[in-house]
């Protein structure tokens, strides 16, 4: 498979080529900028190797708890961690999850202090936040983004593994270096 850095660079160097893309199709900045985020988080935070101990993985920082659970009950290169659409549709599921709670924690925690003004402050983010959803484009847009950056990583953990059996059913192996011995 390639390493973490290498999906990186595959990440960054398709990330303008999505973003031209989004503007062709679109000639909206606001469409633009999602389509290209959505796809640098998905391949940078979000891809398939959120099943091991991954660049992905360590960059979600303090943060990386809540994929331990996501780690243990999803195998690696399973259909539902590198699946074209299952992989993407069982992240996000999973990440909703964890936002649902987080929100109804804060909420929970500001109507207990008696923080009116701060629960009416969430409760406003989060009325921003479904209208964003709301809009079918937006939506789209995003999840077209989430789903190419996955894919890119599948596609090529999906391409190494094939130029390896076709070396390996060639008889042609790459050649092993020969560690000179000091004395």
């Amino acid at each position: 498979m390639p390493s973490g850095k290498t999906h990186d660079k595959i990440t960054w160097l398709s990330a303008l080529p999505m973003a031209w893309i989004g503007w062709m199709i679109s000639h909206e900045l606001s469409v633009t900028a999602l389509l290209a985020a959505c796809f640098l988080f998905a391949g940078l935070m979000f891809s398939g190797d959120l099943d091991t101990k991954s660049v992905q993985y360590k960059r979600w920082g303090w943060f990386r708890w809540i994929w331990i659970p996501y780690r243990k009950l999803v195998p690696h290169r399973s259909p539902f961690s590198h699946g074209p659409v299952l992989g993407v549709l069982t992240r996000l599921l999973y990440l909703s999850v964890w936002v649902a709670l987080l929100f109804a924690t804060l909420t929970r925690v500001a109507l207990a202090l008696d923080q009116a003004q701060l629960a009416e402050q969430g409760f406003g983010l989060a009325k921003q936040t479904a209208v964003f959803f709301q809009n079918p484009v937006y939506v789209g847009v995003g999840f077209v983004g989430l789903w190419l950056g996955g894919f890119s990583h599948t596609l090529a953990d999906e391409i190494v593994s094939m130029l390896k059996r076709l070396r390996r059913k060639s008889g042609r192996r790459p050649a092993k270096k020969h560690k000179k011995k000091h004395k």
